[in-house]
């Protein structure tokens, strides 16, 4: 049986969700069940039931390393799977991710931490342990997201520093976003730690996304930098006194 964790929320949710179905078009309960149960990427309903006993329970260290696995099992399946955890791990909150292309990562939003799971379709295992009082986990290195391209500088046999393309990178940054606290975005806005020099590379990337090119070429010549991440124009680089200067098409 393909483990994969499952938390009782989902359950419940799936559950709604049959119940729905029979309220608004009829047939019998179990059948529903089966069906919501593959829409959600199970085999079946049981699939379901057996998934959250496994779950169950696992706090902490356990809960994590389930979920690497769940990401590694996906990659090596070829599919695109993006996660966040939850509070049942204790820290982070974390983003796993697999490609579907041989590489899949989990990766610490709020200190640029970044743990390789799979790397050229090699699952790696992930470095977790858990203390009394603390999880250890062993980052390879750390990330940046910028256009198109994941940078990562680590230590990671095979991997080193390169920037690496053909991520699902929409998902990752709006689950990024979603994992990171107040402080740490407002910071990343008035640092403009993603913010990228307007080359004519640049330039032509943030036309095709719909910006008009005058505007683009004037805001270039007045110094400011393009945000994929907020796909946002950012102004000289700020400091915490200055008043955010930011512009969107």
């Amino acid at each position: 049986m393909r483990f994969i964790p499952t938390f009782d929320p989902l359950v419940e949710a799936l559950k709604k969700k049959a119940k729905q179905q029979q309220r608004k078009s009829g047939g019998k309960h179990a059948d529903l069940l089966n069906r919501v149960a593959r829409s959600a990427g199970y085999d079946h309903w049981h699939h379901v039931v057996q998934c959250n006993k496994l779950t169950t329970g696992k706090r902490g260290a356990e809960a994590l390393l389930a979920e690497c696995v769940a990401i590694q099992e996906a990659e090596l399946r070829g599919e695109v799977k993006i996660v966040m955890t939850g509070p049942e791990v204790g820290i982070g909150p974390f983003v796993l991710f697999s490609t579907g292309i041989g590489d899949a990562w989990m990766l610490a939003p709020e200190e640029g931490g970044a743990a390789c799971l799979v790397w050229r379709s090699e699952a790696r295992p992930p470095r977790i342990t858990e203390t009394t009082r603390h999880i250890e986990i062993g980052w390879d290195g750390r990330y940046e997201l910028l256009g198109a391209f994941m940078h990562v500088v680590t230590e990671a046999e095979g991997i080193g520093a390169r920037a690496v393309a053909g991520y699902p990178l929409d998902g990752i940054r709006s689950l990024i976003d979603r994992a990171l606290s107040f402080e740490r975005k407002f910071a990343a806005v008035i640092e403009q730690e993603d913010a990228l020099e307007m080359t004519e590379e640049v330039i032509a990337q943030v036309v095709r996304l719909g910006w008009e090119e005058a505007k683009v070429r004037e805001f270039a010549a007045q110094g400011y930098r393009y945000s994929p991440s907020r796909n946002t124009m950012l102004g000289p680089v700020m400091t915490s006194d200055d008043d955010l200067d930011e512009l969107t098409p």
